[in-house]
């Protein structure tokens, strides 16, 4: 193994750590990335790719393989990944335990697929390139069920909130209320005290 293999193999497995940490952990949803982090990661795998591994069809077959159980395992991935949206608008996520299971299977099965490649001549077809073409895709897939979820969501209501006009139609017929009860008191207070003093003049004409 050579210095360039040793340092692949590091790299992948820091991004392996780094993507499973932030897979569970809560955070929030930032829609410019569930596009451009797997076109980023495209990208640079494709230019990984030996330009041979496109002239040979076992090269071919092997990655496209690679590919299909990627994707497969990116859609369900994002049906296992908690979406919900907060009251101020913003969209958080938060992977499970699943999540973490259906990255280890794939895990698993690029280990597999290594194997066969190894096996098959094709060493080419499961290098670092064809990793992050594959992941590429899977987390393509990911992102793209997460996105659909998000769009499924009934949109927050428009125009101008409801909440403060809602507290005032039920504030103010109170304050009004107390007001008039208040008003009836002093009111009756008022009338009392004009039949006192009638009763005591009456009184004071009778003795």
């Amino acid at each position: 193994m050579n210095a360039s293999t040793i340092a692949n193999v590091l790299l992948i497995g820091v991004a392996v750590v780094w993507i499973l940490a932030r897979q569970v952990r809560r955070a929030r949803v930032k829609p410019r990335l569930l596009w451009l982090a797997p076109l980023i990661l495209a990208y640079f795998g494709i230019r990984a790719l030996p330009a041979s591994t496109w002239r040979v069809p076992a090269d071919l077959g092997l990655l496209a393989l690679s590919a299909a159980v990627s994707v497969g395992l990116g859609v369900w991935r994002g049906q296992t990944i908690k979406v919900w949206r907060e009251a101020d608008g913003t969209w958080w996520r938060q992977g499970s335990v699943l999540t973490l299971v259906l990255w280890g299977a794939l895990l698993v099965a690029r280990g597999v697929l290594y194997g066969v490649d190894a096996a098959a001549g094709h060493r080419d077809a499961s290098g670092l390139g064809a990793i992050l073409v594959t992941l590429a895709l899977s987390f393509a897939a990911q992102n793209a069920v997460t996105a659909l979820r998000m769009n499924a969501v009934q949109p927050l209501p428009s125009g101008p909130p409801a909440a403060p006009d809602a507290a005032r139609s039920t504030v103010i017929p109170s304050q009004l209320d107390d007001h008039e009860r208040l008003h009836a008191r002093q009111h009756e207070r008022i009338q009392a005290r004009r039949e006192e003093r009638r009763e005591r003049r009456e009184a004071r004409g009778w003795g």
